[in-house]
């Protein structure tokens, strides 16, 4: 996992590392309450929230315990959301990926293609053998993200957390290093 920030291109898109400039376009994709109402990310988020994430992302691949990319549209140079290998926890070879985009590139194929990449990286540079990611019931466009990046539904964690002034039950995905590729990989 050492060495340069993994950034990648895709058919669309480009996956870069954070910079405090990415402040107020990362800012405009939190600030709507449809991209965060099934997170842990408060609706509409301070903007000293958002350095705190802007920055914690950036330094996750140097402290090498996850990594985090600004997602950019190709076309237009534009910050349209954020994907992440939250957390790496090493002994088991297992990362927790989270996510956001924003609502005008939904429906598009953006999303998938971005995990889609963030799993190559994850399996391949990071030699990660399991990859989690959580979805909160009711979110049903991204667990269908999530089954067309390979990711299989594993259960419900019920009342694993507590934000949005609730306990919320968490549905677990999962992918390991040897499940077969999904289908338009």
């Amino acid at each position: 996992m050492t060495g340069e920030y993994p950034e990648v291109k895709t058919k669309r898109l480009f996956l870069r590392k954070p910079a405090p400039g990415d402040l107020d376009a990362y800012r405009r994709v939190l600030s709507l309450a449809e991209v965060t109402r099934y997170t842990d990310i408060p609706d509409n988020p301070t903007e000293k929230r958002c350095v705190r994430m802007i920055s914690w992302m950036s330094r996750l691949h140097e402290k090498q315990n996850g990594c985090g990319w600004l997602i950019v549209n190709q076309s237009n140079c534009k910050v349209i959301g954020a994907i992440r290998i939250n957390q790496i926890i090493k002994k088991p070879k297992c990362g927790i990926i989270g996510y956001e985009l924003h609502p005008d590139e939904w429906g598009q194929g953006k999303m998938t293609e971005a995990l889609r990449a963030v799993v190559s990286l994850g399996h391949g540079c990071f030699e990660l053998n399991r990859l989690e990611a959580w979805t909160s019931p009711g979110n049903v466009a991204s667990d269908r993200v999530l089954q067309k990046a390979g990711f299989q539904h594993e259960g419900t964690l019920r009342q694993k957390e507590y934000f949005k002034q609730q306990f919320q039950d968490l549905r677990i995905f999962a992918r390991l290093a040897s499940d077969p590729q999904p289908a338009g990989s």
